[in-house]
């Protein structure tokens, strides 16, 4: 019984965030929002204007520019998982690898999504990773994805801390969108892990639950599997 009830809530708190993060609507369409001219995109800017004001005696007005930064930890550099066997959608959208111990638990997600328990799980989670895609276009930038689906969760979940966010290089493709971060949902300490990658006119989504109390080891468990995300063909 105990064993059922973590996958039912597991599999709850994802479909919240199939919800929260860049599957989401507002999220995708703000990504789409990124203007592309040509080879050059251009996205908003990073720097914030301040105007001064002037008192009297009239003195020369200034213009302070204030730089907005985000430092997020590094992620390590991982090559592909020793266990893995490959996965392609049945869709034809991505491939990656997957462990052959995961537990298929697609029937427990709604449309498309691709899903698996991996077999870690307490009492009251169970650690999970789905595989959600969506229409986009492709040169649709990884880094506006991502400042989407942040300020997404960041409306969402009052508890979000951003741990890393980046561009890196996967194992069989050369660039994708890493976002790690920690939320607590239904009362549960959770830790997160999205790959993103864009191809084809498609985003695909890969996000890896697990269980916060466990710090890193998680999402160290799971990243290499993420980072294997590609292209099908």
């Amino acid at each position: 019984m105990a064993r059922t009830s973590s996958r039912f809530v597991s599999v709850a708190i994802a479909a919240c965030l199939l919800l929260a993060a860049c599957g989401s609507d507002a999220a995708v369409d703000a990504a789409k929002g990124t203007v592309v001219n040509g080879n050059t995109t251009t996205v908003a800017p990073a720097t914030t204007a301040v105007e001064a004001t002037s008192t009297t005696p009239t003195v020369e007005e200034t213009t302070t520019t204030v730089e907005e930064t985000t430092t997020t930890a590094a992620a390590p550099v991982v090559a592909g998982p020793a266990d893995g066997v490959v996965f392609t959608d049945p869709e034809g959208a991505y491939t990656m690898q997957i462990s052959p111990s995961w537990i298929d638990a697609s029937d427990e997600f709604p449309g498309d999504i691709e899903g698996w328990f991996t077999g870690e799980e307490s009492a009251d989670f169970a650690e999970n990773v789905n595989v959600l895609t969506d229409s986009i276009p492709s040169s649709t930038p990884l880094a506006a994805i991502l400042e989407a689906s942040i300020g997404e969760l960041e409306g969402q979940f009052p508890s979000f801390a951003l741990i890393r966010s980046e561009l890196v290089a996967g194992t069989s493709h050369p660039e994708l969108g890493l976002l790690e971060y920690s939320a607590v949902q239904q009362g549960l300490d959770l830790r997160f892990i999205q790959v993103f990658g864009v191809w084809n006119d498609t985003l695909v989504v890969f996000t890896g639950s697990t269980d916060g109390r466990l710090g890193e080891e998680g999402a160290n468990r799971l990243r290499p599997y993420a980072l294997t995300l590609a292209p099908a063909g």
